[in-house]
């Protein structure tokens, strides 16, 4: 299992690594459909290629948002974003608010722990973590059908949230060919 270090160096690449993350929906403001940017999606099972405006904005994100049943509100977030040009791609999970914080996320893919990393924000919208997409990660994602993410309850017992990988393999490459090639 790969665990993303918290020192000041991955601190400070973390940080960046949200800000790209988050940079997506500031990327996508309510005045920029008034200005006719132009938003599609593209469905993909369970995935969704969103995109705003041209391609080379890269302003695109695969998201996959697991909603509950009963309620009908979201409870996680998974998404992926180009972290630059030159930097590859970031996973940004956002997870519900109420969880606890210094247990931070893990990615469980097919039940085996994959990656352990912290959460770097909470705001209305729920609690939000994020690593590189790296290319160990990317295989799991290509050779699994299902995901988890699994934080701790404020009492400290371990709650997982299913999420699906099917057709995984197809959003990515759809999205790449929308964001331009990155580095793996």
């Amino acid at each position: 299992m790969r665990t993303i270090p918290t020192g000041p160096a991955q601190r400070f690449f973390g940080t960046a690594l949200l800000f790209a993350a988050l940079a997506v929906p500031i990327a996508f403001p309510p005045a920029a459909r008034a200005q006719g940017a132009e938003e599609t999606s593209q469905k993909f099972g369970d995935w969704t290629l969103k995109c705003r405006g041209t391609a080379a904005a890269g302003a695109c994100v695969l998201v996959q948002d697991i909603i509950f049943r009963q309620s009908g509100k979201r409870v996680l977030n998974v998404s992926i974003v180009g972290a630059g040009q030159k930097n590859g791609y970031v996973v940004a999970v956002t997870a519900p608010l109420g969880i606890l914080l210094p247990a931070g996320l893990t990615l469980v893919i097919d039940d085996a722990e994959a990656v352990k990393f912290p959460l770097r924000l909470c705001n209305v919208n729920g609690c939000q973590g994020s690593f590189p997409f790296a290319n160990d990660v990317k295989e799991l994602f290509y050779g699994a059908q299902k995901g988890q993410v699994m934080f701790r309850q404020p009492n400290g017992r371990p709650l997982r949230v299913n999420f699906s990988l099917k057709r995984f393999k197809d959003a990515f490459a759809a999205f790449r060919s929308q964001t331009g090639a990155r580095p793996d």
